[in-house]
């Protein structure tokens, strides 16, 4: 059987690829940067219905955004986690000549824009709370609770009434009601996605059909037949193994590019018309103690001065605040928070906590992603539609379906709908269904998060630190057996001072966890441990003798000549500097 050629090993890309495999399907998948490398690393981390889609009428979107919602917190526990939301609201009656607007469609129009300059002003309680009781009625939970509405008055357990608080011109100080409601988040997409396609490799070992995954390389048609030649990029410094160019001959081709969708049809040379248009999100993350004490666990979902709704977030440990929504038609790759972005969303948090100070100061990290929107003709940049479609075209009469749009929460019924199209052409029946298989990691998972007996009987049984389990069950979940089986299981008290080998300088994670990362998660450059598999692009610092310390692994596991570890380092302190405004410590 001819295999699938997947472009792009993003969310979508790596869920396409699993439900493939699992159904007995060939799959080679390559993207020309890391694993996660694009907009899934950059995105809010949320998996949500999308309130804000009700306003523009997408209640198809909404409601299956809010089904497969339930199946990750089921599926996927280790991950995905639920969040509790509030909206301060400070007006009655607010926002509903806006609301209208949206409502009809018109803001997807050109005059649209103009309208809703018309009736500017913040969203009120009319407003909102019908909003949510639509949201309810569509989500059917049987795990989260409801929304509700109460009076901004103390006491009231989140959040405090004194912290959330809006400074606007003509406005009371602060909020009059405060609306909470439920949705989920996952904080590390990343590790999802890595976890998605361990599971498609086991399902292919388990059937004996081929599953490549290629980072930094590239394909392309390089004349009329219906080979397609895969090579890696020019900047690879990775081993022999990953080295080797290959050509192969695909019965269909995926285009999960994400933004770069048109550039790959381009490349392909089957480019028709623009089919993109995307947006540029930043956020940022700090650490600021006082906020993140303000947020005490839970999320605020607020509205800024032009009528944007923001994000103020928990987050591995800390707060992400986003997001911005920028027209952006640059190379994706190269997108980065701009300063004015980064002080619109700190003006936001201001906003809301005049209390906490947080100042660019207190920001250890900013990113910029680029969503992959459909092109659409007038129209503000959040009227456009965030649902998924999927546009045919053809390469030598190989089928090429290029997916637009989609977000995290969707990944799994876009992967469905993909191959559904793919069994019609193929003339095969899906033997597997992936509505109720786990994601490696929850297994004998029964809440979100490791109680602390779990976490010392863990210790005990893999001869490990209870930090350290804490820190690995965050990447993994209950994969242990996998990293740690053959480790040396003499017991010792896990309350005793750590043996500073047994970890990566200023971390909590055990080398053995690294060098399994390395040998099993398509690990090839250094970028790539540091913010996509080990996720140190959260501490607030990273130090040099860290990176030199994974530089080390890469070399032993043959992923990194020695000669090229200094300029490998020097390499990631100018990336975290250029695109997370973050600067590595000098020890």
């Amino acid at each position: 059987m001819k295999p699938v050629l997947i472009l792009g090993a993003g969310i979508n890309g790596a869920a396409v690829a699993r439900d493939l495999a699992l159904n007995g399907i060939p799959v080679c998948i390559v993207d020309t940067g890391d694993v996660a490398g694009g907009a899934t690393s950059r995105s809010s981390r949320l998996i949500h219905g999308g309130l804000r889609y009700l306003e523009y009428r997408d209640t198809e979107l909404v409601r299956e955004s809010l089904v497969e919602r339930e199946r990750l917190l089921k599926l996927a526990p280790h991950f995905v986690k639920p969040l509790r939301l509030t909206i301060p609201v400070k007006r009655h009656f607010g926002g509903l000549w806006a609301g209208f607007v949206r409502f009809s469609g018109l803001a997807r129009t050109p005059i649209g824009k103009h309208l809703l300059k018309l009736g500017r002003g913040p969203r009120g309680l009319l407003a909102i709370k019908a909003g949510l009781m639509m949201y309810d009625r569509l989500a059917r939970s049987d795990t989260l609770p409801s929304h509700n509405v109460c009076r901004a008055t103390w006491p009231h357990p989140h959040p405090k009434p004194d912290d959330v608080h809006s400074t606007r011109s003509g406005m009371i100080d602060g909020p009059r009601w405060l609306c909470s409601y439920s949705d989920a988040q996952i904080e590390f997409p990343e590790r999802f996605v890595l976890a998605m396609l361990e599971d498609a490799r086991r399902a292919a070992e388990a059937t004996g059909v081929m599953f490549d995954v290629l980072p930094y390389h590239r394909s392309f048609s390089s004349d009329s037949s219906s080979e397609i030649s895969i090579v890696p990029v020019a900047d690879n410094p990775s081993a022999t193994e990953f080295r080797s160019p290959r050509t192969i001959t695909p019965s269909t081709i995926i285009n999960a590019t994400g933004a770069w969708g048109d550039r790959t049809l381009e490349a392909l040379g089957v480019r028709e018309k623009q089919l993109f248009a995307g947006t540029k999100g930043s956020h940022l993350f700090t650490s600021h103690p006082p906020l993140v004490d303000a947020l005490n666990g839970n999320g605020i979902y607020a509205e800024a001065n032009d009528g944007r709704l923001v994000f103020i977030l928990p987050c591995a440990g800390g707060v992400l605040i986003g997001t911005t929504d920028e027209p952006f038609v640059d190379d994706p790759g190269g997108a980065v928070a701009t300063p004015d972005e980064v002080d619109y969303l700190l003006q936001m948090v201001q906003d809301v906590f005049p209390n906490v100070g947080l100042t660019i100061d207190q920001v250890s990290m900013h990113h910029a992603g680029v969503r992959p929107l459909p092109k659409c003709d007038g129209g503000t940049a959040s009227a456009i539609p965030r649902g998924h479609s999927i546009e045919e075209s053809k390469l030598n009469g190989i089928p090429v379906l290029t997916l637009i749009g989609g977000k995290l929460t969707t990944c799994r019924s876009l992967a469905e709908e993909v191959c559904k199209s793919i069994f019609t052409m193929q003339n095969l029946t899906r033997s597997q269904d992936t509505t109720v298989r786990l994601i490696p990691g929850a297994k004998d998972v029964q809440q979100n998060s490791p109680s602390a007996k779990q976490l010392t009987e863990l210790a005990r049984q893999y001869n490990l630190h209870v930090d350290q389990v804490a820190v690995v069950w965050s990447l993994i979940g209950n994969r242990f057996d996998e990293v740690f089986a053959s480790r040396d299981a003499t017991r010792r008290d896990v309350t005793d001072a750590r043996d500073q080998d047994d970890f990566l300088t200023g971390t909590n994670i055990p080398k053995t966890f690294v060098r399994w990362s390395i040998n099993r998660e398509w690990c090839t450059k250094l970028e790539d441990l540091v913010e996509r598999r080990l996720m140190l692009i959260f501490k607030s610092h990273v130090r040099r003798t860290t990176l030199y310390e994974l530089g080390r692994e890469l070399v032993k596991a043959g992923r990194l000549d020695e000669s090229q570890l200094n300029m490998e380092v020097d390499t990631v302190c100018n990336r975290l500097q250029k695109f997370y405004g973050k600067t590595v410590t000098m020890d």
